[in-house]
């Protein structure tokens, strides 16, 4: 079992026997506040064997985001292959983030100092802009929230921080973005992609996907792996 899917399955089972029942905007949920989990390397070992992915989905989700052309329309991420942005959109396919509002005017600066300063400690992306969270004027705001990248030898790690984390669905995507910007990054700056520790909090299992998260710490295998598990989406 990869190093990825043995931290995954754990966190699963700590949700399962150790979560608190509780309300949420989507229905009931299992909880628990707060875990963190490191994969030593993300180049070779950012994927599950037992749960498929939707690897074009996410691809198309991150080259968007970093497209230089402004985000406002939700066919701009279908027209690079992902499909599950309308869940957030307006009537027209407006869309209104600072994932990618908040990114931009910091990434190009980021692989900058990381070029003419790799042993800095303050390689950092922040997306939460309290403004617009207060003002109600985004259509989701931001759950991975905060980059903080540092070099070690010729080395790119990564902490990737999360304040919601939808286990079943959200958090097989994110890790797989995680690496996505690791990877970019790197090849930005000439170094090689390391660690990436997750520091994760309200992670959760909705009760619609409960039985199905039994299901992928008791029985799946990689044979399992052409018959994913069917999840519904929660906006």
């Amino acid at each position: 079992m990869s190093q990825y899917n043995e931290k995954y399955r754990k966190l699963v089972i700590e949700i399962l026997t150790e979560g608190f029942l509780t309300e949420s905007r989507n229905g009931e949920q299992l909880i628990i506040p707060s875990y963190s989990f490191t994969i030593d390397d993300m180049e070779n070992d950012h994927t599950l064997l037992f749960r498929k992915m939707y690897y074009k989905g996410v691809l198309g989700e991150f080259l968007t985001l970093i497209d230089s052309e402004q985000l406002t329309n939700v066919s701009q991420f279908e027209a690079n292959g992902c499909n599950y942005w309308s869940e957030w959109s307006g009537p027209n396919g407006e869309l209104n983030l600072d994932y990618y509002n908040m990114l931009h005017p910091q990434l190009e600066d980021l692989i900058d100092s990381i070029k003419t300063d790799p042993y800095s400690r303050r390689h950092v992306i922040s997306l939460w802009n309290h403004d617009n969270v207060q003002n109600g004027s985004l259509s989701l705001p931001c759950c991975w929230h905060n980059l903080t990248f540092s070099v070690i030898n010729t080395t790119l790690h990564l902490t990737w921080t999360q304040r919601s984390v939808d286990t079943m669905v959200g958090l097989p995507s994110d890790v797989y973005l995680a690496y996505l910007f690791m990877d970019h990054i790197a090849k930005e700056t000439n170094l090689k992609v390391g660690s990436c520790m997750f520091s994760l909090s309200n992670c959760h299992v909705y009760a619609s996907h409960i039985e199905n998260a039994y299901k992928l710490v008791t029985d799946r295998t990689i044979e399992d792996f052409d018959n994913p598990l069917k999840f519904q989406l929660k906006a």
